[in-house]
Protein backbone atom coordinates (compact mmCIF):
# COMPACT_ATOMS: atom_id res chain seq x y z
CA UNK A 1 0.00 0.00 0.00
CA UNK A 2 1.30 3.44 -0.96
CA UNK A 3 2.40 5.55 2.00
CA UNK A 4 3.25 9.21 1.51
CA UNK A 5 6.69 10.16 2.87
CA UNK A 6 8.29 13.58 3.07
CA UNK A 7 11.60 11.94 2.22
CA UNK A 8 12.44 8.62 0.57
CA UNK A 9 13.48 5.64 2.62
CA UNK A 10 17.25 5.23 2.64
CA UNK A 11 18.60 2.17 0.84
CA UNK A 12 21.73 1.10 -1.03
CA UNK A 13 22.35 -0.41 -4.45
CA UNK A 14 25.28 -0.67 -6.81
CA UNK A 15 23.63 1.76 -9.23
CA UNK A 16 23.08 4.27 -6.41
CA UNK A 17 26.73 3.86 -5.43
CA UNK A 18 27.91 4.52 -9.00
CA UNK A 19 25.74 7.63 -9.26
CA UNK A 20 27.17 8.88 -5.96
CA UNK A 21 30.73 8.42 -7.25
CA UNK A 22 29.92 10.04 -10.60
CA UNK A 23 28.43 13.26 -9.20
CA UNK A 24 26.79 13.97 -5.85
CA UNK A 25 24.66 16.73 -7.42
CA UNK A 26 23.24 14.16 -9.84
CA UNK A 27 22.78 11.86 -6.85
CA UNK A 28 20.74 14.57 -5.10
CA UNK A 29 18.46 15.08 -8.12
CA UNK A 30 18.04 11.35 -8.70
CA UNK A 31 17.35 10.16 -5.17
CA UNK A 32 16.05 13.17 -3.26
CA UNK A 33 14.74 16.02 -5.39
CA UNK A 34 12.74 13.62 -7.60
CA UNK A 35 10.93 12.20 -4.56
CA UNK A 36 7.19 12.91 -4.61
CA UNK A 37 7.59 14.43 -8.07
CA UNK A 38 4.71 12.25 -9.18
CA UNK A 39 2.31 14.03 -6.81
CA UNK A 40 -0.13 16.46 -8.47
CA UNK A 41 0.63 19.31 -6.07
CA UNK A 42 4.38 18.69 -5.75
CA UNK A 43 6.72 21.70 -6.15
CA UNK A 44 7.91 22.20 -9.72
CA UNK A 45 11.54 21.37 -8.87
CA UNK A 46 10.43 17.94 -7.65
CA UNK A 47 8.23 17.37 -10.69
CA UNK A 48 11.00 18.35 -13.10
CA UNK A 49 13.55 16.13 -11.34
CA UNK A 50 11.11 13.21 -11.50
CA UNK A 51 10.57 13.79 -15.23
CA UNK A 52 14.28 14.03 -15.93
CA UNK A 53 15.00 10.95 -13.82
CA UNK A 54 12.84 8.89 -16.20
CA UNK A 55 14.62 9.95 -19.40
CA UNK A 56 16.60 7.21 -21.13
CA UNK A 57 19.14 7.37 -23.93
CA UNK A 58 19.10 4.84 -26.76
CA UNK A 59 21.87 2.55 -25.39
CA UNK A 60 20.18 2.36 -21.96
CA UNK A 61 16.69 1.81 -23.39
CA UNK A 62 18.00 -0.76 -25.86
CA UNK A 63 19.72 -2.66 -23.05
CA UNK A 64 16.55 -2.60 -20.93
CA UNK A 65 14.41 -3.90 -23.78
CA UNK A 66 16.87 -6.66 -24.62
CA UNK A 67 16.83 -7.75 -20.97
CA UNK A 68 13.02 -7.84 -21.02
CA UNK A 69 12.75 -9.97 -24.13
CA UNK A 70 15.44 -12.37 -22.87
CA UNK A 71 13.55 -12.72 -19.60
CA UNK A 72 10.36 -13.42 -21.57
CA UNK A 73 12.14 -16.14 -23.57
CA UNK A 74 13.56 -17.79 -20.45
CA UNK A 75 10.21 -17.76 -18.68
CA UNK A 76 8.50 -19.16 -21.78
CA UNK A 77 10.93 -22.08 -21.71
CA UNK A 78 10.62 -22.68 -17.98
CA UNK A 79 6.81 -22.57 -18.15
CA UNK A 80 6.57 -24.86 -21.17
CA UNK A 81 5.37 -22.12 -23.53
CA UNK A 82 6.36 -21.59 -27.15
CA UNK A 83 9.78 -20.07 -27.71
CA UNK A 84 10.40 -16.93 -29.70
CA UNK A 85 12.59 -16.97 -32.78
CA UNK A 86 15.49 -14.53 -32.98
CA UNK A 87 13.61 -12.41 -35.52
CA UNK A 88 10.57 -12.25 -33.27
CA UNK A 89 12.70 -11.06 -30.36
CA UNK A 90 14.26 -8.37 -32.58
CA UNK A 91 10.78 -7.28 -33.71
CA UNK A 92 9.53 -6.98 -30.11
CA UNK A 93 12.45 -4.78 -29.09
CA UNK A 94 12.16 -2.69 -32.26
CA UNK A 95 8.45 -2.12 -31.61
CA UNK A 96 9.18 -0.81 -28.11
CA UNK A 97 11.97 1.44 -29.39
CA UNK A 98 9.60 2.86 -32.00
CA UNK A 99 7.03 3.50 -29.29
CA UNK A 100 9.64 5.40 -27.26
CA UNK A 101 10.35 7.54 -30.32
CA UNK A 102 6.65 8.33 -30.79
CA UNK A 103 6.26 9.09 -27.08
CA UNK A 104 9.22 11.47 -27.29
CA UNK A 105 7.88 13.34 -30.32
CA UNK A 106 4.12 13.11 -30.88
CA UNK A 107 3.26 12.53 -27.23
CA UNK A 108 5.78 14.84 -25.61
CA UNK A 109 3.04 16.69 -23.70
CA UNK A 110 1.68 13.39 -22.38
CA UNK A 111 5.17 12.45 -21.14
CA UNK A 112 5.42 15.85 -19.45
CA UNK A 113 2.30 15.03 -17.43
CA UNK A 114 2.91 11.29 -16.94
CA UNK A 115 6.64 10.59 -17.28
CA UNK A 116 6.31 7.05 -15.92
CA UNK A 117 3.66 6.01 -18.45
CA UNK A 118 5.26 7.63 -21.50
CA UNK A 119 8.94 7.59 -22.46
CA UNK A 120 11.37 10.31 -23.39
CA UNK A 121 14.65 9.78 -25.23
CA UNK A 122 17.63 11.82 -24.09
CA UNK A 123 18.72 12.37 -27.68
CA UNK A 124 15.38 14.00 -28.51
CA UNK A 125 14.76 15.90 -25.26
CA UNK A 126 18.10 17.67 -25.42
CA UNK A 127 17.77 18.50 -29.08
CA UNK A 128 20.35 16.38 -30.89
CA UNK A 129 17.73 14.00 -32.32
CA UNK A 130 18.33 10.50 -33.64
CA UNK A 131 20.99 10.60 -36.34
CA UNK A 132 21.14 7.87 -39.03
CA UNK A 133 24.35 6.63 -37.40
CA UNK A 134 22.66 6.24 -34.00
CA UNK A 135 19.76 4.33 -35.54
CA UNK A 136 22.04 2.09 -37.62
CA UNK A 137 24.25 1.38 -34.59
CA UNK A 138 21.22 0.43 -32.48
CA UNK A 139 19.92 -1.94 -35.15
CA UNK A 140 23.29 -3.64 -35.49
CA UNK A 141 23.73 -3.91 -31.74
CA UNK A 142 20.24 -5.38 -31.33
CA UNK A 143 20.80 -8.11 -33.92
CA UNK A 144 24.20 -9.00 -32.49
CA UNK A 145 22.94 -9.20 -28.91
CA UNK A 146 19.94 -11.38 -29.78
CA UNK A 147 21.97 -13.74 -31.97
CA UNK A 148 24.66 -14.06 -29.31
CA UNK A 149 22.00 -14.73 -26.68
CA UNK A 150 20.91 -17.82 -28.59
CA UNK A 151 24.48 -19.11 -28.75
CA UNK A 152 25.38 -18.08 -25.19
CA UNK A 153 26.64 -20.59 -22.65
CA UNK A 154 23.74 -19.83 -20.33
CA UNK A 155 20.99 -20.35 -22.91
CA UNK A 156 22.60 -23.55 -24.16
CA UNK A 157 22.82 -24.77 -20.56
CA UNK A 158 19.12 -24.07 -20.07
CA UNK A 159 18.18 -25.94 -23.23
CA UNK A 160 20.41 -28.94 -22.64
CA UNK A 161 20.75 -29.49 -18.88
CA UNK A 162 18.75 -32.48 -17.74
CA UNK A 163 18.31 -31.12 -14.24
CA UNK A 164 18.46 -27.55 -13.06
CA UNK A 165 16.75 -25.38 -10.49
CA UNK A 166 15.99 -21.71 -11.24
CA UNK A 167 16.09 -19.37 -8.26
CA UNK A 168 15.67 -15.93 -9.84
CA UNK A 169 14.97 -14.43 -13.26
CA UNK A 170 14.99 -10.61 -13.60
CA UNK A 171 14.03 -10.35 -9.94
CA UNK A 172 14.25 -7.22 -7.84
CA UNK A 173 15.48 -8.42 -4.45
CA UNK A 174 16.37 -6.80 -1.16
CA UNK A 175 18.39 -7.89 1.85
CA UNK A 176 19.53 -6.12 4.99
CA UNK A 177 23.11 -5.17 5.79
CA UNK A 178 23.73 -3.42 9.12
CA UNK A 179 20.15 -2.19 9.24
CA UNK A 180 20.17 -0.81 5.66
CA UNK A 181 18.08 -2.29 2.85
CA UNK A 182 20.30 -3.32 -0.06
CA UNK A 183 18.71 -3.81 -3.49
CA UNK A 184 19.94 -6.09 -6.24
CA UNK A 185 18.44 -7.00 -9.60
CA UNK A 186 19.34 -10.56 -10.53
CA UNK A 187 19.20 -11.28 -14.25
CA UNK A 188 19.24 -15.07 -13.87
CA UNK A 189 20.26 -17.47 -11.12
CA UNK A 190 20.08 -21.24 -11.46
CA UNK A 191 21.55 -24.36 -9.92
CA UNK A 192 23.48 -26.78 -12.10
CA UNK A 193 22.51 -29.92 -10.21
CA UNK A 194 25.08 -32.10 -11.97
CA UNK A 195 27.91 -29.92 -10.62
CA UNK A 196 26.11 -28.80 -7.46
CA UNK A 197 26.91 -25.17 -8.29
CA UNK A 198 24.78 -22.03 -8.34
CA UNK A 199 25.30 -19.95 -11.48
CA UNK A 200 24.69 -16.19 -11.27
CA UNK A 201 24.25 -14.71 -14.76
CA UNK A 202 24.42 -11.04 -15.69
CA UNK A 203 23.53 -10.18 -19.29
CA UNK A 204 25.66 -7.32 -20.60
CA UNK A 205 24.72 -5.39 -23.75
CA UNK A 206 27.64 -2.97 -23.53
CA UNK A 207 31.41 -3.24 -23.42
CA UNK A 208 33.34 -5.03 -20.70
CA UNK A 209 34.10 -2.96 -17.62
CA UNK A 210 36.29 -3.31 -14.56
CA UNK A 211 33.15 -2.82 -12.45
CA UNK A 212 31.44 -5.94 -13.83
CA UNK A 213 33.16 -8.31 -11.42
CA UNK A 214 32.48 -6.01 -8.45
CA UNK A 215 28.78 -5.94 -9.33
CA UNK A 216 28.65 -9.74 -9.36
CA UNK A 217 30.27 -9.78 -5.92
CA UNK A 218 27.20 -8.00 -4.50
CA UNK A 219 25.00 -10.69 -6.03
CA UNK A 220 27.12 -13.38 -4.40
CA UNK A 221 26.87 -11.52 -1.11
CA UNK A 222 23.08 -11.55 -1.45
CA UNK A 223 22.95 -15.29 -2.14
CA UNK A 224 25.25 -16.10 0.76
CA UNK A 225 23.29 -13.96 3.22
CA UNK A 226 19.73 -14.46 2.02
CA UNK A 227 19.85 -18.08 0.84
CA UNK A 228 22.79 -19.32 2.93
CA UNK A 229 24.63 -20.61 -0.13
CA UNK A 230 28.35 -21.14 0.50
CA UNK A 231 30.58 -18.80 -1.50
CA UNK A 232 32.54 -21.74 -2.89
CA UNK A 233 29.34 -23.07 -4.49
CA UNK A 234 28.63 -19.85 -6.42
CA UNK A 235 29.86 -19.31 -9.99
CA UNK A 236 29.50 -15.77 -11.36
CA UNK A 237 29.10 -15.30 -15.09
CA UNK A 238 28.99 -12.20 -17.29
CA UNK A 239 27.45 -12.87 -20.70
CA UNK A 240 28.69 -10.15 -23.07
CA UNK A 241 26.03 -10.22 -25.76
CA UNK A 242 27.63 -7.61 -27.99
CA UNK A 243 30.72 -9.75 -28.56
CA UNK A 244 29.30 -13.19 -27.82
CA UNK A 245 31.86 -13.87 -25.10
CA UNK A 246 31.45 -14.78 -21.45
CA UNK A 247 33.56 -14.52 -18.31
CA UNK A 248 33.23 -16.74 -15.25
CA UNK A 249 34.53 -16.05 -11.76
CA UNK A 250 34.68 -17.80 -8.43
CA UNK A 251 35.20 -15.27 -5.68
CA UNK A 252 37.30 -15.77 -2.59
CA UNK A 253 36.05 -14.93 0.92
CA UNK A 254 38.46 -11.96 0.79
CA UNK A 255 36.68 -10.55 -2.29
CA UNK A 256 33.31 -10.95 -0.60
CA UNK A 257 34.65 -9.15 2.47
CA UNK A 258 35.97 -6.40 0.18
CA UNK A 259 32.50 -5.99 -1.38
CA UNK A 260 31.03 -5.71 2.10
CA UNK A 261 33.64 -3.11 3.08
CA UNK A 262 33.01 -1.09 -0.09
CA UNK A 263 29.29 -1.13 0.66
CA UNK A 264 29.81 -0.03 4.26
CA UNK A 265 32.12 2.82 3.20
CA UNK A 266 29.67 3.93 0.52
CA UNK A 267 26.77 3.97 2.99
CA UNK A 268 28.88 5.94 5.47
CA UNK A 269 29.62 8.69 2.93
CA UNK A 270 25.99 8.82 1.76
CA UNK A 271 24.77 9.22 5.33
CA UNK A 272 27.25 12.06 5.75
CA UNK A 273 25.11 14.17 3.39
CA UNK A 274 21.99 13.87 5.54
CA UNK A 275 20.61 16.59 7.78
CA UNK A 276 18.42 14.07 9.62
CA UNK A 277 19.47 10.41 9.13
CA UNK A 278 16.38 9.07 10.93
CA UNK A 279 14.13 10.69 8.30
CA UNK A 280 16.64 10.46 5.44
CA UNK A 281 16.37 14.23 5.07
CA UNK A 282 19.25 15.52 2.92
CA UNK A 283 21.35 18.60 3.47
CA UNK A 284 20.59 21.58 1.24
CA UNK A 285 21.33 21.18 -2.46
CA UNK A 286 24.42 23.43 -2.31
CA UNK A 287 26.09 20.80 -0.11
CA UNK A 288 25.90 18.35 -3.05
CA UNK A 289 28.73 19.62 -5.23
CA UNK A 290 28.69 19.42 -9.00
CA UNK A 291 31.41 17.28 -10.51
CA UNK A 292 32.20 18.42 -14.04
CA UNK A 293 33.29 15.63 -16.39
CA UNK A 294 32.82 14.33 -19.91
CA UNK A 295 29.66 12.59 -18.63
CA UNK A 296 27.83 15.88 -18.10
CA UNK A 297 26.53 16.01 -21.69
CA UNK A 298 24.88 12.60 -21.22
CA UNK A 299 23.39 13.46 -17.80
CA UNK A 300 19.61 13.53 -17.52
CA UNK A 301 19.78 16.54 -15.21
CA UNK A 302 22.12 18.75 -17.21
CA UNK A 303 19.44 21.40 -17.77
CA UNK A 304 19.35 21.93 -13.98
CA UNK A 305 23.07 22.65 -13.96
CA UNK A 306 22.77 25.12 -16.83
CA UNK A 307 20.22 27.31 -15.05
Amino acid sequence: MYVYRDYPQFSWSNSRHKTFLECVRKYYHQYYESHNGWEYDAPEENKSAYRLKNIKNIPILLGDEIHKVIDQQLKNFLNGKGLLLAGEMVDLVTRNLNKAYLDSTKFRSSWFQKPKRYQMLHEIYYGEGLSPDVIASAKTKLRLCINHFFSSKTYQDILNKLEMHVLHSEDFQTFEVNGVDVFVVLDFVYKDVSQNKWIVVDWKTGKESEDDRKQLAFYALFLSKQHHIPIEDIVLRNEYLLTGTSQEYKLTPFEIDSAQTLMNDSIYHMLGLLDNPARNKPLSIDQFEKKASNKCQRCNFKEKCQV
